[in-house]
């Protein structure tokens, strides 16, 4: 169970595009964290079914494809937690400038905006908070955990067969960023604890740079 990877957008998030099942493999998949390049995207995705499109959270760098990719694959839904749901639909554009201009990218918002006015609704709100998580419907065999601190609702996926897509809370050698709106770095630290409580070979995929195993990040 490998997820295929491709760095998309101005901030190179990694985007995954990730077998549903053991059992479907590449034949029905989820895309996570589509930060932009949509083409490229869906050239990777090739004739597979898209099941759905997953937010690990809801910052701008990783959804800039969002809107093209519900375009093109009309029966996926969009993902997202609860308590980042005010990144997508109507106003979201205010809240990822008001963020942006923090770091001083608010341009890339803007250009974005001037592209694709509305940004498209979620259709899947996952409403879990730590220590709970939950199965994902749209690929059962993944599990969701709740794992602020990044953003309030920040999620990371993880599958049995020892698979993380950790979003942007745990990099290898490193962790998420806790200066932006909602960020809190105890969050961040109870949810680094939960993540270290998975087994040590668990494969890390992050959100940025090289994938990991928990083993060496603890």
């Amino acid at each position: 169970m490998t997820p295929v990877c491709l760095p998309t957008g101005p901030l190179a998030v990694n985007t995954y595009i990730v077998p549903c099942s053991a059992a479907s493999g590449f034949e029905r998949v989820f895309i996570v964290d589509p930060g932009g390049e949509a083409d490229a995207i869906a050239e990777k995705v090739g004739g597979a079914r898209v099941a759905g499109i997953v937010l690990t959270h809801g910052h701008f760098d990783h959804i800039g494809a969002v809107p093209q990719l519900k375009a093109l694959y009309k029966d996926a839904p969009l993902c997202i937690h609860k308590d980042d749901l005010e990144y997508t639909g109507k106003g979201a554009y205010e809240r990822h400038r008001s963020d942006f201009l923090r770091v001083g990218a608010a341009y890339l918002v803007d250009e974005f905006a001037s592209a694709y006015p509305v940004f498209p609704e979620a259709d899947i709100v996952f409403d879990i908070h730590t220590p709970e998580t939950a199965v994902l419907s749209i690929a059962p065999e993944w599990t969701i955990l709740h794992t602020p601190g990044h953003s309030p609702g920040s999620i990371s996926l993880y599958h049995k067969d020892g698979v993380l897509l950790s979003g942007d809370t745990l990099f290898a050698s490193g962790f998420g960023r806790t200066d932006l709106t909602g960020g809190s770095f105890e969050q961040l630290r109870q949810s680094l604890a939960a993540l270290f409580a998975l087994p040590d070979d668990t494969r890390v995929y992050p959100g940025h740079g090289p994938f990991t195993i928990i083993g060496k990040e603890k």
